[in-house]
């Protein structure tokens, strides 16, 4: 598929989409790794770690199956099945979970090496003793 045709199946800019093929987006949007796993059937996992299978098994393909499931939820049961079993929800909370950890870099970071700050001083206060 062109490059252009691609974008245009994801309704954004060409020129975005080369910016990202190029390396020259460093985070981009959230929403494209959304909408690429959802138009594609692609696994998130794999777009956004490299991990994984790269297309959805056929049973969790996000199509019409889901919308039709999501029409038919008429009790909290249904809907914890539904959100157990989607891969369409799993993709979009991986896609936020992603955006936020973009979004709050600096913070997990600082987070990180407070723990790891603790834990080092845990260490040496029981190596003393």
């Amino acid at each position: 598929m062109a490059q252009k045709d691609f974008a245009i199946n994801l309704n954004i800019a060409p020129s975005y989409l080369s910016q990202i093929e190029r390396g020259n987006k460093n985070n981009p949007a959230v929403a494209v790794f959304l909408k690429i796993a959802l138009q594609y059937d692609v696994s998130l996992d794999y777009l956004l770690r490299g991990t994984g299978d790269m297309f959805l098994p056929a049973t969790a393909k996000t199509g019409n199956r889901q919308r039709e499931y999501v029409d038919k939820i008429e009790t909290i049961d249904d809907l914890v099945w539904f959100l157990e079993n989607s891969s369409f929800f799993k993709n979009v909370i991986m896609g936020f979970a992603f955006k936020l950890l973009c979004e709050n870099e600096d913070i997990i970071k600082r987070s990180l090496e407070q723990k790891n700050k603790r834990k080092e001083e845990n260490t040496e206060g029981e190596n003393e003793s």
